[in-house]
C-alpha cells in the first residue's frame, strides 16, 4: 500500500463507498484526485461551492464522492438515485456543513434541528396549523399592504434608476414574514439602508460559510468577535418582539400566538423561551433569503426570455382587468404557476440538501452506501436530468410546468422545498407571497436590464441568488391606483403593450425637437450607429436620447421620431430588444396609429436564411399597427464592403426627411470639423494618463504562444484566467476589448506633431463615446477608443474633399468615383489618406469625430470549464497582410488578433464571457454522439467541446458519446492545429475520431483538399452518425 493510501486511510478510515463481498461485487463510486489530509477542498470554489459541484457533475456523472477532512460524502446528480435516497425508510435528513454552523444561532429550530431531536416533532406539531390553506388566505391583506410599499418606492425611483431586484425582494419577503408570521412592522421600505436584522444575518451567513472551510481544529483559535455580535443584535430584536407581543396582550391568532401559546397535541407540552426564539430566526431567515431568491431568479429568466415575459404580463392583464389582485385571483394565473416551477427547478435557492444512510444500503443494486454515509442531493443537476426534462433540461421553458406536464412528473423530479416529513413547512406561504410579488410587478411595471449585456452571476450564502444583477422599473399606463383594503369595482382599460404614450417633453430646454435614437446591439455596431445619429442631432437643429429597443417597450411616443437601429443575431434579437420584438408581434390593432419611425437594419449575408429578419420584422408589423413610416428601411452588411457607407446614406436621408418634416434647418453654430472642442494640455513634458478602473472585468494572461510555423498564418493558442466571478461553458464567447496597433498611433501623433505623450480634454456639444471633461493622454484616445483602421466612409470622404485644396479635390473625387476598387478593396483608412495627402487642413477635432468607436471583438471559447472553470483558452489567427496602400514595410495589422498576438503572460485584458446560441452548445445528454465541421481556428469551439469529453471520459464515465471531427488547414506540418498534443492525445483515448482535410497536401487525407470533399468521401460514417441522431455544430472558416 503506497504512502498516500496510508495517510487517506489514517485521516478518513477505510472506504465505505465500495464494497466486495462474497455474494455481489458492487461498482466503485468515482471521485477526483485529492490531496492527503486537505481530500478534495481544495478543489471547490469557496465563494461559490454550487458551481464547483455542477462542474463535478459534469464530468463524473450520476454519482461521485468527496475527501473532506474528516468525511467523504457522496453526491448525487440524477433523478433515479435521487428516488432511492429519498426514501425515509432508507435515509433521513442530516444536519452538518453550514447548517451545523447555524445552529449556534438557530439551535433546534424546525430547519436545523437533528434527526429524532424532539424538540422538532413538538415544534412541528404545534405550528403546522399556521400554515394551514385558511391561516395563509388569512394573511393576504398583510401581504398586499408589504407588496404595495414596494411598488410606491419603485414608482417614486423613476423609469432611469438602476435596481438592485435581490435587495429589495428581500426586503419585501423580509418584511412580509415579520409582520404575517408575529405582527411585527419593520418598515424597510422607509428608509434606503438595509434592515439592521438582515446586514447581521447576511454576515453571519457568510461567516458561517467562511467557518465551514476551516478545520475543525483551528475554529476555536478564530476570532468570534463580529459573529457574536451578529447573532446578539438579531437575538435583541426577536427577543423585544416577544416580550412586546406578551405585554400587549392581544392574540392575533398568528405564528408567534401559536408558539406563545399553543400545546402539543401528543405531549401536551408547550414551546420553551428558548425555542421559541429558535424559531422565529429559522422563519425570519428561511422565510425570507429564499422567497428573495426565487423572485430574483424569476425575473432574471423573465428578462433574458422575452416570449414568457409577454406571457405573463398578459396572463396578468387578463386575469386582473386593471384592478389590484385578490385571493380568487390566485389560483386563475397558471402561467404565473408554471414560470415559478420553472425558476425553482433551475434555481433552487437551497441548492443542496443532505440525507443519511440509515442502515447500510445499496442504490440500484450497484453502489455500496454504508451506515452513517453522509449524502448530498444536488439540486441543480437533478432539476436538470435530461431523462426527465429532456435535452433542453439546461432552457427557462414555462410550458414544461403547464397542462399537466407538472403533475406527470416523476416522484422526487421537482424537490426545491426538500422531501417528505423535514420538507418546507412555509412553503404554501412562500407561493403566495411570490404569486401576489409577481403578478402585481407585472401589472405596474414594465422591467428592463439595466446592463442589457449581463449574463446570470451567483452569489452564495447558505443559499443562492443573483448577484451584481440591476433592473429598471418603468410604470404602466393605466393602471388603478394600488388601495390596500378596498376592491376597485370599475372596468377600467387594459393597459396595452407598446401602446403610445403621450411625450410632454418632446423639446429639450432649448426647444429642439427631441429624436428618440433606438437601438438592439450585441457587438457593438448598432449602438455605434445610434452614437453618431445622436452626435449628428445638434448639428441638425435636434437633439437626441439614445436608449435600448427593450427600454422602449410600450412607452413609443407618437411626439417624437423614434429612429430604431438594430440587428439580427442568427435569426433572433439582440440581447436587448427581445422584449420590444415580443411585444410588438404580440400587437393585433392599431396601437401604434401615428409614431413616426424609421428603421436601419445591420446584418450579415453570410447567414443567408436569417439576413435582415428582425429589422425587416419590426419595420413590417410598426406600419402594420398604425406607425408612420419616415423613410424606407436601410440595410446594412457587415460582411460587404458599403457596411458603413449605407448607413452614411441612410443617414443622410433620414435627416433631410425629418428637417422637412419638422420645419428644422440645420444648425450653423455647430459644424463637423468643431463639434468636438479640444484643449491641448500639454505636449510631452506632462505624464498625467487617466486610466480605466475595469478591475471586474480584467482578465490576466497566463499563456501565449503559437501553434503554427513561420511558413503558415499564424494561428496562437492564448490562455486568460477570467476575472473573479465570471464563468463560462464550452462553446461560449470571450468578448475582447482591444487597442489599436501603437504603430497606428504613431502614425497619428506623426501627423499632427504632437507627442507621445501629450494631454487633452475634449468638452463635445453633442453625445459621444470618447472620454469627456476631463485630461486624458491622447495615446490613450487614439488606442482604445476609436477604429484607426476602418475603411474610410464615404461620408468622411465628402468631409476630407469639402476641406481639401483645389489641388487634392479632383484625387479625392476620382476615389469616390471608384470607391469600392480604389478604398474598400485597398482597405484605405482615414488615416491612410491623410498620410497620402498630408496637405488637407483637417484638424484633431475633425478626425476624432470622423472615426467610430472601438467595438469589441468576440472569439470563441477553445476550452472547457471541466479543465479549468476559471480559465479560457482562445485559438485565433492573426491578420498581417501586405498593406496595398502602404509602403511594404507597413503592414496591415487586424485591431484584436494583433493586440492580443502581442500579450504576454501577466498582462491584463478586457474581457467578458458572452454565452454561445443553444444549438451552438453540448447536448445535455452526455451520451449524443457530436459531427463537427471546421477549418482553421474555426476549430476553437470544437475544441472546447472534445476537451469536455475528454474531461468525462478521463473521470471514469462510461457513457460519453463519440465525436467525430471534419477538419481542414492547408499542410499537416504546418498548420494542423494541436495535431501533436491535444488531439493526437483525445483519439488515444477514444474520444474523438479526426477526418483530415489538407488543401496543399491532399495526398495526406485520402485525397480530399477540403472539408466538403472529406464529407463525400466519408459519407457513410457521416450517414450513420446522422441515424444516430448526433448533433451537429460546424463553423465555416477562421474568423478575426
Amino acid at each position: 500500500m503506497g504512502l498516500f493510501s496510508v495517510v487517506s486511510r489514517f485521516i478518513y478510515g477505510p472506504s465505505h463507498l465500495s464494497r466486495e463481498n462474497e455474494e455481489q461485487t458492487y461498482t466503485e463510486i468515482p471521485h477526483p484526485p485529492s490531496l492527503p489530509i486537505l481530500g478534495n477542498v481544495h478543489q471547490i470554489d469557496h465563494n461559490l461551492p454550487a458551481a464547483s459541484f455542477r462542474l463535478f457533475a459534469r464530468q463524473y456523472g450520476e454519482i461521485f464522492s468527496l475527501q473532506i477532512p474528516g468525511s467523504r460524502i457522496l453526491n448525487i446528480n440524477i433523478h433515479r438515485l435521487t428516488m432511492e435516497v429519498l426514501d425515509e425508510k432508507r435515509f433521513h435528513k442530516t444536519v452538518g456543513g453550514g447548517l451545523l454552523e447555524l445552529r449556534g444561532l438557530v439551535g433546534d429550530g424546525l430547519f436545523t434541528a437533528f434527526h429524532g431531536e424532539e424538540t422538532w416533532a413538538i415544534a412541528h406539531r404545534i405550528l403546522t396549523p399556521a400554515f394551514s390553506p385558511a391561516q395563509i388566505k388569512g394573511m393576504f391583506g398583510d401581504m398586499m399592504d408589504i407588496i404595495s410599499q414596494l411598488v410606491l418606492k419603485w414608482e417614486r425611483y423613476g423609469d432611469e434608476y438602476a435596481i438592485n431586484p435581490a435587495e429589495e425582494y428581500t426586503r419585501l419577503a423580509f418584511d412580509t414574514v415579520a409582520l404575517c408570521t408575529m405582527g411585527h412592522r419593520v418598515n424597510s421600505f422607509y428608509s434606503d439602508s438595509i434592515q439592521p436584522f438582515v446586514v447581521s444575518m447576511g454576515d453571519y451567513l457568510l461567516e458561517a460559510q467562511r467557518r465551514l472551510r476551516l478545520p475543525q481544529p483551528i475554529k476555536p483559535f478564530v476570532s468570534t468577535a463580529k459573529w457574536d455580535a451578529d447573532r446578539e443584535a438579531m437575538n435583541k430584536i426577536v427577543t423585544k418582539v416577544i416580550s412586546d407581543r406578551r405585554k400587549s396582550g392581544t392574540n392575533r391568532g398568528d405564528l408567534l400566538d401559536l408558539m406563545l401559546n399553543g400545546r402539543d397535541s401528543k405531549t401536551g407540552t408547550s414551546l420553551s423561551e428558548e425555542n421559541i426564539r429558535f424559531q422565529l430566526l429559522t422563519f425570519l431567515i428561511a422565510g425570507h433569503e429564499t422567497t428573495s431568491g426565487m423572485l430574483s431568479f424569476i425575473t432574471y429568466e423573465l428578462l433574458k426570455n422575452p416570449a414568457a415575459y409577454a406571457k405573463v404580463r398578459n396572463e396578468v392583464d387578463s386575469v386582473l382587468k386593471g384592478e389590484p389582485i385578490r385571493p380568487e385571483h390566485l389560483n386563475k394565473l397558471p402561467y404565473i404557476t408554471a414560470v415559478m416551477r420553472e425558476g425553482l427547478r433551475l434555481h433552487s435557492t437551497v441548492p443542496i440538501f443532505a440525507v443519511e444512510a440509515i442502515d447500510d444500503t445499496a442504490l440500484l443494486n450497484k453502489y455500496f452506501i454504508q451506515k452513517g454515509t453522509h449524502v448530498l442531493l444536488q439540486i441543480a443537476s437533478i432539476h436538470r436530468d435530461p431523462a426527465v426534462y429532456g435535452d433542453d433540461a439546461e432552457l427557462f421553458k414555462p410550458e414544461r410546468m403547464l397542462d399537466g406536464k407538472f403533475e406527470a412528473l416523476p416522484p422526487k423530479a421537482w424537490i426545491p422545498f426538500g422531501n417528505g416529513a423535514r420538507a418546507c413547512i412555509g412553503r404554501a406561504f412562500a407561493w403566495q407571497e411570490a404569486t401576489i410579488a409577481l403578478a402585481t410587478i407585472f401589472q405596474r411595471f414594465d422591467l428592463v436590464m439595466a446592463d442589457s449585456s449581463y449574463d446570470l452571476k451567483i452569489k452564495q450564502t447558505l443559499t443562492i441568488k443573483p448577484d451584481e444583477f440591476y433592473i429598471r422599473a418603468i410604470p404602466r399606463a393605466n393602471v388603478a391606483p394600488l388601495i390596500i383594503g378596498k376592491h376597485i369595482k370599475e372596468n377600467l382599460p387594459m393597459p396595452k403593450p407598446l401602446q403610445p404614450t403621450t411625450n410632454s417633453s418632446k423639446n429639450d430646454a432649448e426647444g429642439k425637437i427631441m429624436v428618440n435614437v433606438l437601438y438592439g446591439s450585441n457587438t457593438g455596431s448598432s449602438e455605434a450607429f445610434a452614437q453618431r445619429i445622436a452626435s449628428s442631432a445638434p448639428l441638425k437643429g435636434f437633439t437626441a436620447r439614445v436608449s435600448t429597443l427593450d427600454s422602449a417597450s410600450g412607452h413609443l411616443s407618437p411626439n417624437s421620431p423614434n429612429i430604431i437601429i438594430t440587428a439580427s443575431f442568427e435569426g433572433q434579437p439582440a440581447d436587448n430588444a427581445g422584449h420590444f420584438v415580443e411585444d410588438l408581434s404580440n400587437l393585433s390593432g392599431s396601437e401604434l396609429k401615428g409614431v413616426p419611425y424609421a428603421v436601419f437594419g445591420c446584418g450579415n449575408k453570410e447567414w443567408v436564411l436569417t439576413y435582415q429578419r428582425v429589422p425587416r420584422l419590426i419595420d413590417e408589423i410598426m406600419e402594420k399597427r398604425g406607425a408612420e413610416r419616415l423613410l424606407e428601411r436601410g440595410e446594412g452588411d457587415a460582411a460587404g464592403s458599403e457596411f458603413f457607407d449605407a448607413f452614411d446614406a441612410w443617414e443622410a436621408k433620414l435627416w433631410t426627411t425629418l428637417g422637412e418634416l419638422y420645419n428644422v434647418q440645420p444648425s450653423e453654430e455647430v459644424k463637423v470639423e468643431d463639434n468636438l472642442d479640444i484643449e491641448v494640455l500639454g505636449r510631452g513634458t506632462e505624464r498625467a494618463t487617466s486610466l480605466r478602473q475595469h478591475n471586474t472585468g480584467l482578465g490576466k494572461v497566463v499563456q501565449n504562444y503559437a501553434l503554427t510555423t513561420d511558413s503558415a498564418q499564424e494561428k496562437r493558442h492564448i490562455e486568460i484566467q477570467l476575472p473573479d466571478n465570471m464563468t463560462y461553458s464550452a462553446g461560449d464567447y470571450l468578448a475582447v476589448l482591444p487597442t489599436n496597433p501603437a504603430s497606428s498611433v504613431r502614425r497619428v501623433l506623426k501627423h499632427f506633431n504632437l507627442s507621445k505623450e501629450t494631454t487633452i480634454t475634449i468638452n463635445a456639444k453633442g453625445a459621444t463615446t470618447l472620454p469627456t471633461g476631463r485630461p486624458v493622454s491622447l495615446w490613450e484616445v487614439l488606442s482604445g477608443y476609436v477604429e484607426l483602421a476602418q475603411p474610410a466612409s464615404k461620408k468622411n470622404m465628402e468631409t476630407l474633399i469639402e476641406q481639401a485644396g483645389d489641388e487634392i479635390k479632383d484625387e479625392l473625387r476620382a476615389l469616390v468615383s471608384n470607391y469600392n476598387d480604389s478604398i474598400i478593396k485597398r482597405r484605405i483608412s482615414v488615416l491612410d489618406l491623410l498620410s497620402t495627402y498630408p496637405a488637407l487642413p483637417i484638424t484633431l477635432s475633425t478626425f476624432l469625430t470622423m472615426l467610430p468607436a472601438m467595438r469589441v471583438r468576440q472569439y470563441s471559447i477553445s476550452s472547457s470549464p471541466l479543465w479549468n472553470p476559471s480559465h479560457v483558452t482562445l485559438t485565433i489567427s492573426v491578420l498581417n497582410l501586405p498593406s496595398l496602400s502602404r509602403p511594404a514595410d507597413e503592414p496591415f495589422l487586424g485591431v484584436a488578433s494583433n493586440f492580443l498576438a502581442d500579450l504576454k503572460p501577466g498582462d491584463l485584458v478586457q474581457v467578458m464571457v458572452r454565452p454561445s446560441p443553444t444549438m451552438f452548445s453540448l447536448p445535455v445528454d452526455v451520451g449524443t454522439p457530436i459531427v463537427l465541421f471546421c477549418a482553421g481556428a474555426g476549430l476553437a469551439p470544437m475544441r472546447g467541446f472534445i476537451q469536455e469529453r475528454a474531461m468525462q471520459k478521463a473521470a471514469g464515465r462510461s457513457d460519453v458519446g463519440e465525436i467525430l471531427l471534419f477538419f481542414g488547414c492547408r499542410d499537416p506540418e504546418k498548420d494542423y492545429l494541436y495535431s501533436k498534443t491535444d488531439l493526437e492525445q483525445w483519439v488515444k483515448m477514444g474520444v474523438v475520431d479526426v477526418r483530415t482535410a489538407f488543401s496543399r497536401n491532399s495526398e495526406k487525407s485520402e485525397g480530399c483538399r477540403y472539408v466538403q470533399d472529406r464529407i463525400l468521401h466519408d459519407a457513410e460514417d457521416v450517414k450513420a452518425m446522422y441515424r444516430k441522431k448526433a448533433k451537429v455544430c460546424y463553423l465555416p472558416s477562421d474568423f478575426e
